[in-house]
């Protein structure tokens, strides 16, 4: 059992607790999470007779008000276990917490002497204060002790510890927020360092709030500590030329400063400082120490949030290697382990190998912990997600209807995790063309995320985004722009226009104007999100790549081809080198670019491009994954242009047979291989079966998208001249 673990600490409490009548036991505490760990282990193991009581001292008050407050409850509480926390900060609002420490020492004999044991919960960064501002009273504590252990970051995905890290809800995350906001003047007010009031007050609440997904409340905290990462980078500065970057002290706070330049966008100072700390933990404790392990899970996911694939890939490998070999595959670690690398995989297009990883997982959760465990839930959407991915969309459906079942009947409609697997269901029924059926599941999301979680909550911003484009695909383009102008509105205004989100939002408002033809405003949009991703993250990083493409069909529909092939040029250059000629991301470019080149003219080049798309995604995805049978379809327009008309007639077939086959015939898709079938057909001579599938289209047209839809219009439109023809 390591000394400082919590294991330990929680260990020597309980036997304190049962073997002393009244006393007080001081514990050092760096971690909120270890410190709430210890808690939880009190409460469960305490005998049924010993009651556990938790007192929080409040801020703001006369000195020796508050420790007269203390003594009242206290001595009211009786016979019992008591969790006192909040000495840091309980100082009157012009007073200093020296004059509090002070009201303690003098009611030393009162304090030491109620029928009560009293843990007090002491950071370590205020611990000398604390001895010093009590001397007396100090020499009256039965027991000290240092909770040193410390679980995995807030977006860690594994955590190496003994325990699991404590899931933290909205209302949990909100509570220590206004802990936050209620202290932050009067500790301003008292000169206390930024540094310190990041690491005691609003490091426990951003780590709270970034856990419980309330990103936008994380950041507005970040936003009133402008100085917190200077003076942290002075007091690490400080310890190493004192005690040298081994110091378990330097490690702790490079990490924690590590953690804060990611949460600011600073990516390179992220991964700069946690490859230091991973460097020492080699040297020091060796490849395999399980703090060393936990280092490699941290720098490989700031490595996949700046695009290195390759390098995130090989250190979740090693890690899951080890723990493997280790823990065991049934073991939560390996399994987040696996978990973790399988989001590696599924970004890198390597979805065989992430599906195999998501269900070698969800087996194990299933078999250990339950089907209806939230960790079991989370692997079997995460399992959908790739299925959706494949172009599996019937399996990703059932299984997400699966998990929306289990979470409504367990936490509720209005639990955030119900929320999450409504719009995973949601995306999926948009997918296989069910846009009523979606867009009833987004419009219920948002009016419950709206009321529940507040309109600047991400996953309501998320909601809106994810309504405006099933209102687009319905041809309801002023309603999906005004949604899209709000959310971009609210996160410019909370996020600033730098950031990742703000970006994400410009280019989803960007791509409806672009569908209204005000190809101008879409422009000017997309070259600011360009400039901004370029200058931040790279010219070769995929957000980067990604923006340059929207801007590429933009300029291509403005007629500005030569700019537009430009653009998609670089991108697929970079791609291929990149991730590979097979890559999914790297055909989407090739078919990109191969448009652009058709509507220059240069139909050979065109068709070269397509006929090797669709060879690669029918070999490594098959017949029946959409962006084959997209393939297909746009193989056939070149086809149709180059004047081989039965060419493309027999394309067309196969695409309209494997949509109907796959999607249905009432899907957006298949409608409008019909469409475009019928029209081949009429320039072939064809008429009747022309007519026959344009009737056909135009009433699965009327139903599924309504007689207002621009593609009901236009095939009502082709019918007419069909038929006068």
């Amino acid at each position: 059992m390591d000394e400082g673990s919590i294991q330990e600490v929680a260990e020597r409490l309980i036997s304190w607790g049962i073997e002393s009548d009244r006393g007080l036991a001081r514990v050092e505490w760096d971690s909120m999470y270890t410190r709430s760990e210890v808690v939880a282990r009190l409460k469960a193991s305490l005998p049924p007779n010993l009651p556990f009581i938790e007192i929080e001292l409040a801020a703001g008050g006369e000195s020796q008000e508050i420790a007269k407050g203390l003594i009242n409850q206290l001595g009211a509480a009786g016979n019992c276990v008591a969790s006192i926390t909040g000495i840091e900060w309980a100082f009157p609002k012009n007073g200093k917490v020296l004059d509090t420490l002070v009201a303690f020492n003098f009611q030393r004999e009162t304090l030491a002497n109620l029928p009560v044991r009293q843990i007090w919960w002491i950071p370590t960064g205020f611990a000398g204060m604390f001895i010093v501002g009590i001397p007396d009273l100090e020499s009256w504590f039965q027991l000290r002790l240092h909770l040193t252990e410390k679980p995995s970051t807030a977006r860690d995905g594994i955590n190496f510890g003994p325990s699991n890290r404590k899931n933290v809800s909205v209302d949990e995350a909100r509570s220590l927020a206004r802990k936050f906001w209620d202290r932050l003047e009067t500790v301003q007010k008292q000169g206390i360092p930024e540094e310190r009031v990041w690491l005691e007050l609003a490091e426990p609440a951003v780590d709270a709030l970034m856990a419980a997904g309330l990103e936008l409340d994380a950041d507005e905290i970040l936003a009133r500590l402008p100085n917190a990462r200077k003076q942290l980078e002075r007091k690490l500065a400080e310890i190493e030329s004192l005690r040298g970057s081994e110091d378990p002290e330097w490690l702790s706070l490079a990490e924690r400063l590590g953690t804060l330049s990611q949460l600011q966008g600073d990516l390179p100072a992220a991964r700069q400082l946690q490859e230091r700390v991973l460097e020492v933990r080699i040297r020091v404790l060796g490849e395999e120490h399980s703090d060393t392990l936990a280092s490699m899970n941290n720098l490989s996911l700031i490595l996949r949030e700046q695009g290195d694939l390759p390098a995130a890939r090989q250190f979740q490998e090693r890690v899951l290697e080890v723990t493997t070999r280790v823990l065991g595959e049934e073991h939560p670690n390996t399994m987040a382990s696996m978990g973790n690398l399988a989001a590696t995989l599924s970004e890198q297009g390597d979805l065989p190998a992430a599906r195999q990883l998501q269900e070698r997982v969800l087996a194990a959760r299933t078999r250990v912990r339950g089907e209806e465990h939230p960790d079991t839930l989370t692997s079997r959407n995460n399992l959908a997600g790739t299925l959706h991915a494949q172009g599996d969309l019937p399996a990703a459906r059932l299984l997400q209807e699966r998990v929306l079942s289990v979470n409504k009947r367990v936490l509720g409609e209005e639990h955030p995790d119900t929320l999450t697997s409504m719009n995973n269901l949601a995306e999926t029924l948009r997918a296989q063309g069910d846009l009523p059926g979606a867009r009833e599941l987004q419009e219920r999301l948002v009016e419950i995320s709206t009321r529940v979680l507040g309109e600047e909550h991400p996953d309501t911003l998320t909601s809106m985004n994810n309504l405006a484009s099933t209102l687009w695909a319905q041809g309801d383009l002023p309603a999906a722009r005004k949604l899209q102008e709000r959310v971009l509105e609210v996160i410019k205004r909370v996020l600033g226009e730098e950031h990742p989100n703000t970006l994400m939002s410009m280019g989803n408002l960007a791509e409806t104007l672009r569908a209204q033809g005000d190809l101008p405003a879409a422009r000017q949009l997309q070259e600011r999100v360009l400039e901004v991703r370029t200058r931040l993250l790279g010219v070769e990083h995929q957000d980067t790549l990604i923006s340059m493409g929207n801007l590429a069909a933009t300029l291509c529909e403005q007629g500005d081809l030569p700019a537009a092939r430009q653009l998609e040029e670089h991108v697929l250059e970079v791609l291929t080198r990149v991730l590979g000629e097979e890559h999914p991301a790297t055909l989407t470019s090739m078919n990109n670019l191969a448009l652009t080149v058709r509507e220059q003219g240069d139909l050979p080049a065109a068709r070269q491009i397509q006929e090797l798309v669709l060879e690669v995604r029918t070999r490594v995805l098959g017949e029946e994954h959409p962006a084959t049978f997209g393939s297909m379809g746009n193989l056939a327009g070149t086809l149709w242009e180059q004047g081989d008309l039965p060419a493309a007639r027999h394309l067309q077939e196969r695409v309209l047979a494997v949509m109907t086959r796959v999607l249905g015939e009432e899907h957006p898709n298949t409608l409008t291989s019909m469409n475009n079938l019928a029209f081949t057909l009429f320039h072939l001579g064809d008429h009747v079966e022309a007519v026959r599938l344009l009737r056909k289209c135009l009433l699965g047209r009327r139903k599924v998208l309504g007689d207002k839809h621009p593609d009901t219009v236009n095939t009502a439109e082709s019918l007419r001249i069909v038929e006068e023809g």
